[in-house]
């Protein structure tokens, strides 16, 4: 029975994972150092010349196997006695992994130097260096069935891919010279798997377990942090134990630091499930102790089709490139060493097209004071026709006015005096109804009161206004119907305008307008026709006429 041991030694080659299978039980770490060795349990008939022929790359090194095992007799073996095997001389054949994703900007330098865009179903051959851009993802499944997902902004070479075929596992070696990679291992039944990732200040080894590892090239550290399982961080010639939850920084001659726990994971349960803005936000609640979040996301749940990825220095995560479609993000709270957190995971829809027509009256705000309110937007290129809700509440549950059969980007609806809100949207071809505009407010308020006539002294004309508490009035007294010329003016906050009288006579214009106390002018009223006959004074000194009369002015 055959008996697989990893050992965690400076001699192993970059990084390995080996999984047993068939015969292979528990591995133990064994005495002798140096290298990885299988343990093998004789059974009848062995030899160690047999056993040569059938599991080593070079049969002769059965030699070195009697050498290592100070056996005697290599053709009689007692059944039962372990036999220790150096992984390094057993037959092994190369086995390349699978691109299963490529999103972005990703390629491939082949062993040869030749580089090309990798694609979905791309062989990673031994040697391959990965590369991604600031927007591209690989994620690549290894001949034992493990996954390793390369982040953007990274890189990453397979230097060795094997499937030890007799002995029964395989040995993938992975080294990250920059960037970020989440790897999850596959745990075999029966045996006992490593996996190990080599960054410039580290070697992070599993067995079987999901773990991240970030080699931070700007300032020569390299974190890890463990998801599930247990990782033997080396750095140094020292090694320490990472459990599921905690995370370690290693720098560039240093020890692996203390494992310290990761992060909480930021609660995503109250974030919206549809999102209606071409400008996606997030805003999440704070996590104590972070300094930074970081958010990805994806059109699938395994993160292999990686569309944003953002980190922000503040809880709110904002994604601006992404089409409508079902989506799955996932959060993170970073801490001050850098260490992140379990993912957090929320899905949501995107519906932001066609986009809602930008609108333009009424502004936020604004104040009417007319019997009808004029309504209008920008027109929307891909528009087969408009929606157009008012209303008095917030939810809009009552509109005063629902209309989607609208072609034309302006209306005109009459309103009594009253606090609304109104919103726009845009409906393309094939009754695609794009979300509702922002609820803008606007008030209508009472239209001014016709002005009465004056009273008309000898030298004075006094209007009496009639207005709100607090507005300030302004009152014109024109020659001609568009006020080019003015007989008189006043602006004040009195009720009462008294204003000198013409004394030539003749037909005037009259009209006033309120400031409300917000600063809001209204409209000027209609204009009236003043007529006022001319002052005939008597011998002394009196006016014989002072009357007038005051008329609407016609359109």
């Amino acid at each position: 029975m055959a008996v697989f041991y990893p050992f965690h030694g400076r001699g192993v080659a970059l990084a390995a994972l080996f999984l047993a299978t068939g015969a292979l039980a528990q591995a133990t770490r064994p005495q002798a150092s140096g290298a990885d060795v299988l343990v093998y349990e004789a059974r009848e008939g062995d030899t160690l010349i047999g056993l040569g022929e059938r599991m080593l790359a070079h049969p002769q090194d059965w030699r070195r196997v009697a050498e290592l095992n100070r056996i005697v007799a290599p053709r009689r073996i007692p059944v039962g006695t372990r036999l220790r095997i150096p992984v390094s001389l057993l037959k092994h054949v190369p086995r390349d992994g699978t691109v299963l994703a490529a999103v972005g900007d990703a390629s491939l330098q082949s062993p040869d130097g030749v580089r090309r865009p990798l694609r979905a179903g791309d062989p990673v051959a031994p040697g391959s260096l990965v590369r991604t851009a600031v927007n591209g993802y690989v994620t690549v499944r290894l001949a034992d069935g493990s996954v390793l997902r390369i982040q953007a902004d990274t890189e990453a070479r397979l230097d060795a891919s094997r499937q030890y075929e007799q002995a029964g596992f395989f040995s993938s070696v992975w080294e990250v010279l920059k960037g970020r990679v989440e790897a999850l291992v596959t745990h075999m039944t029966g045996g006992e798997p490593r996996f190990q990732v080599k960054t410039p200040q580290a070697v992070l080894g599993v067995r079987g377990t999901e773990f991240r590892v970030d080699a931070d090239a700007a300032r020569s550290q390299t974190r890890g942090e463990t998801l599930t399982g247990a990782v033997a961080v080396q750095g140094s010639g020292r090694e320490t134990l990472m459990p599921a939850g905690f995370g370690t920084v290693t720098r560039t001659d240093g020890a692996p630091g203390k494992p310290s726990p990761l992060p909480a994971a930021p609660d995503l349960s109250t974030l919206p499930t549809l999102q209606e803005r071409i400008l996606v936000r997030f805003q999440l609640p704070p996590v104590r102790h972070a300094v930074a979040y970081r958010g990805q996301v994806a059109e699938d749940e395994q993160f292999q089709i990686v569309r944003e990825e953002v980190t922000s220095p503040t809880a709110q995560l904002r994604f601006a490139n992404l089409p409508d479609g079902d989506y799955v993000l996932r959060a993170r709270a970073i801490d001050e060493q850098g260490l992140e957190s379990a993912d957090a995971i929320h899905r949501f829809r995107l519906k932001a097209r066609p986009e809602a027509p930008i609108a333009a009256a009424p502004a936020p705000g604004s104040k009417w004071r007319t019997a009808t309110v004029p309504f209008s937007w920008a027109a929307h290129p891909q528009a087969w026709r408009y929606r157009l809700q008012i209303a008095t509440t917030a939810d809009f549950q009552q509109p005063l006015l629902d209309r989607d059969d609208l072609q034309d980007t302006a209306l005109v609806v009459p309103l009594p005096p009253g606090d609304y809100l109104w919103r726009v949207a845009t409906t393309a071809a094939g009754q695609d109804r794009g979300p509702w505009g922002d609820a803008l407010r606007f008030a209508v308020r009472p239209q001014p009161a016709a002005l009465p006539p004056p009273q008309v002294t000898d030298d004075t004309l006094a209007f009496q206004m009639q207005g709100e508490p607090g507005q300030v009035f302004e009152l014109q007294l024109g020659r001609d119907a568009g006020f080019a010329s003015l007989a008189g003016s006043e602006r004040t906050a009195d009720t009462r305008i008294v204003l000198p009288k013409p004394q030539e006579g003749g037909v005037f214009h009259v009209r006033y307008r309120a400031v409300d106390p917000d600063g809001f002018v209204g409209p000027w009223t209609a204009p009236q026709q003043l007529v006022l006959p001319a002052c005939v004074r008597s011998g002394f000194g009196d006016c014989l006429q002072a009357g007038g009369r005051l008329a609407v002015s016609p359109p």
